[in-house]
Formats: C-alpha cells, structure tokens, sequence
C-alpha cells in the first residue's frame, strides 16, 4: 500500500486520473479535474471549476462551478447559507446534502419516483413536485436570487436526501 502527497500552488490547474486510486483535493481555486471510477474522491473547499467523475464522491464547500458524476453515491456538505455558483450533483445510487439552516440557493432535486426524494430541513414544506420527462422534479425556490436549475441534484436508481446540519448540544 502506498500514498502519494502533491502540494500545488491553490490557484493551479489539477488534473487527476486514477481508475483505482482514492484521491483527496483540499483549498485549490484553479480547475480541478478528478476522475477515479473505481474509487472514491473527497474535494473539500475548494472554489473554481471543479469536475469530479467517480465511484463515491465527497464534497464539501460554499462556491465554485462544480459538476459531480458517480457510479455510486454522492455525498454533499454546503458550508454557507448560499452556494456562489453553479453545482450539479448526479449518481447512479444515493445523493446525501446536508445543508445550513436557513439555507435560501434555489435548487432542483430529480428522482425517479417521489417515494424517492427524502426532506429533512427547515423548508420542506416550502419544496414543489412536478413530472419533468417521466422523472420527479422536487423544486426550492429559496430566495429568488437565481433560476433553480444552477444547482441540481439527481439519483438515477436511489434516493436524494436533504437534511440540516445540526448543532451539537
């Protein structure tokens, strides 16, 4: 077994292959490309382009234009009441989002069934259905400030859930 560190000035492109090589991407704000299709990729804060194509994939930060792809599940933390961005999500199994409370980003939840799509925030109640080419478009206006579409969220074969970060006690 064997590890590989690379440091690399944040504002630099990264570009990462591996099919079996778990990767982990923290604090960069250059163009990041990860694709590990056979293992899991964590990109944590970090802000410009990001395109992540994966097995599992974690990512967790507030900004950036990301686009994450998994053969699995993906899962999500939102670190700031609105995301500056854009942020697509998509995965054949589970896609997990844990979002601040009183988080106002409009978005876009697609799954194939409604039993499919699981809410457990402060809006819930606030969340719209619809039938959008045979999938179920679960809809948060938030607050207005942009279209729904720059941040969706889609299962193919499993659940989206959306759950509050909650504070410790």
């Amino acid at each position: 077994m064997s590890s590989f560190l690379l440091e690399s000035p944040a504002d630099e492109q990264l570009v990462i292959n591996g099919s079996f090589a778990p990767v982990e991407v923290r604090d960069m704000s250059g163009p990041v490309r990860v694709a590990t299709s056979h293992a899991r990729a964590q990109v944590f804060n970090t802000t410009g382009l990001v395109d992540v194509d994966g097995f599992v994939i974690d990512f967790a930060g507030s900004k950036g234009n990301v686009t994450l792809t998994a053969n699995d599940e993906i899962n999500v933390k939102i670190t700031e009441t609105k995301f500056d961005g854009s942020f697509s999500a998509s995965a054949q199994r589970a896609v997990r989002v844990l979002l601040p409370p009183g988080f106002a980003t409009p978005f876009v939840a697609y799954v194939n069934r409604t039993d499919d799509f699981v809410c457990r925030t402060d809006f819930c109640a606030k969340m719209r259905r619809k039938e959008a080419h045979g999938l179920y478009a679960f809809t948060y206006t938030g607050d207005g400030s942009a279209t729904p579409d720059r941040f969706n969220l889609r299962s193919e074969e499993a659940t989206v859930v959306i759950d509050n970060v909650t504070a410790k006690k």
